[in-house]
């Protein structure tokens, strides 16, 4: 499968950078950064979430340090601008516009990308059983009291071979864990129905599509959809957009670790289980700014590692391991969070390694 071309825009001038990505994304490009200088998350520079950089620098001798750390990367093309654009009403616009377009093209086409998502086999994954030897226990201690007070939201993005490693990483929780979970899968509109019912089936938390008005609850697993985009109220209610979500696939992981880290903070973490390309990078840089958490699956469990092995790339992941040795490290994680100590219990004692699936 090729890969979207996703542009990073570098501009010291807002407006500048405004305008640079309007003109690039109508041209077919995937806008995966837009920011200045100082405002760039330099680990993006040493992975493969962005494809192409575009900069554009009124003040550049202002901006050595930047542009050395930029010349340094080789992952990515590097377009530099020609100074301000000319004004849309001026008569130079279409031929600034040209040349860009020409540039772009040179570097590397757009890819035209339906918002189809990977096909998986939903009949296999009804028939798996939960594993019951490691489903985990959290010490009384550390239930929550209130379903509704909210102290850790938990985005959980998956693509091609991640419903098994994220069903297996639902039925180990409790259901008296002190954690919201926000799901978001790469899938076909048609089959999240059965993805709901698949994933939650053997879940000893509540699971359900989230709606415009569903609750960001501990103990639940809210199922992002796949047409529009998702945010949430002060309340922690679902706030439905009447707009896709951007990039080419439906939900993105990206734009929903960017809404959740906005409204929560130090809060929100996430998880990137199996997938191909890199949707959840950029959106890990966020979280991680933001103070939060990113852990994501291992290579060697991973159907298809992209996904998770961009992610971790970027340097912001913390924890990787097989979808038990996620479930026990956020149990050991929220114990660890409330400053005392106490062992997180199997309701089968066995012995693990990291990197069982």
């Amino acid at each position: 499968m090729e890969r979207l071309v996703r542009v990073g825009i570098v501009s010291d001038t807002p407006l500048q950078g405004h305008l640079l990505a309007t003109e690039v994304a109508d041209m077919g490009y995937d806008i995966a950064v837009n920011t200045s200088p100082n405002g760039l998350n330099k680990s993006l520079l040493k992975s493969d979430a962005v494809s192409m950089w575009i900069v554009n620098l009124e003040m550049a001798e202002e901006w050595s340090e930047f542009l050395d750390s930029l010349l340094d990367q080789d992952q990515a093309s590097i377009i530099f601008g020609e100074g301000a654009a000319p004004k849309r009403t001026s008569e130079q616009f279409p031929k600034w516009q040209r040349r860009l377009k020409n540039k772009l093209l040179e570097t590397a086409p757009p890819i035209s990308e339906a918002k189809t998502a990977p096909v998986f086999d939903l009949e296999k994954l009804q028939d798996l059983q939960p594993d019951q030897e490691q489903a985990l226990e959290l010490p009384t201690l550390y239930h929550y009291a209130n379903p509704t007070q909210v102290d850790q939201v938990w985005v959980i993005g998956s693509s091609l071979g991640g419903p098994e490693p994220v069903k297996t990483f639902f039925d180990a929780l409790p259901k008296e864990i002190p954690a919201a979970f926000i799901y978001a899968q790469h899938i076909d509109e048609g089959c999240l129905d059965a993805l709901v019912v698949s994933i939650g089936r053997h879940a000893r938390l509540t699971m359900e599509l989230a709606g415009a008005g569903k609750q960001l609850e501990n103990g639940k697993i809210l199922v992002a959809p796949v047409s529009n985009e998702i945010d949430f109220h002060a309340n922690n209610s679902v706030m439905t957009k009447d707009e896709p979500w951007s990039g080419p696939y439906g939900p993105s992981i990206d734009q929903l670790m960017k809404n959740v880290s906005s409204r929560y903070g130090k809060k929100a973490n996430a998880i990137i289980f199996s997938g191909m390309g890199s949707d959840g990078s950029l959106g890990a840089t966020l979280i991680k700014e933001a103070g939060g958490l990113v852990w994501s699956q291992s290579t060697e469990t991973c159907t298809q590692p992209s996904m998770p092995d961009s992610a971790d790339e970027t340097g912001c992941v913390s924890f990787r391991g097989s979808a038990r040795d996620l479930a026990k490290q956020l149990l050991s994680h929220i114990v660890d969070s409330n400053g005392k100590t106490s062992k997180i219990k199997q309701t089968k004692q066995t012995k693990q390694r990291v990197g069982d699936s």
